[in-house]
């Protein structure tokens, strides 16, 4: 029992001092030293939520983004038209204009099919269709709303973010659902 007890402490002074050096390297991952060290940090630091860079917290933060998603639906039997459905991913869980930032997992393969617009049609946009049964098409488009600077925001005080902030697209993509030969696109 005697020897257990220095052990714990050299285990438990270990796993401190990697965790203090894991909130010190993954904030700068962008850095020299931070790509090298994060092979060591990386995946206990995605794990646990210790990956979000300090450009987070900056005057200069990191733009919101979101995948603007339309659904389009056939005519209706007695050609009533029906209202394409517009809809942003990752989904909202209620009513609130965006989703929980806790779904990591949802903005990460937002994130990474917006880097090809070929996953968008190969894999997202099959996959939205099942999602929505009975949708005709659906159109995506990476939007990314970009933020005022820090010193144009105070110096335009009396201008609401909101108003000064601007749409950009990026990726677009259009997927027909329920037509032959999907599955050969995989």
């Amino acid at each position: 029992m005697a020897k257990v007890k220095p052990l714990l402490k050299i285990l438990a002074s270990i796993w401190i001092v990697y965790n203090i050096c894991a909130i010190m390297v993954m904030p700068n991952v962008s850095s020299y030293f931070g790509r090298v060290a994060s092979k060591f940090f990386g995946p206990y630091a995605n794990q646990v939520g210790l990956n979000a860079g300090w450009n987070f917290f900056s005057p200069d933060p990191a733009h919101p983004m979101y995948l603007k998603v339309v659904v389009n639906y056939p005519m209706a039997q007695n050609g009533a038209y029906r209202e394409p459905l517009i809809t942003a991913f990752p989904f909202a869980e209620s009513e609130k204009t965006m989703p929980s930032l806790s779904r990591k997992r949802e903005w990460a393969v937002m994130r990474y099919m917006v880097m090809d617009p070929r996953r968008l049609r190969q894999v997202f946009g099959p996959w939205l269709c099942k999602q929505f049964p009975e949708a005709e098409s659906i159109d995506m488009e990476h939007v990314i709303e970009t933020l005022p600077l820090l010193d144009e925001a105070v110096s335009k005080s009396e201008v609401n973010l909101l108003d000064m902030s601007q749409e950009r697209r990026a990726a677009k993509a259009s997927v027909r659902c329920n037509s032959p030969g999907d599955e050969e696109l995989l």
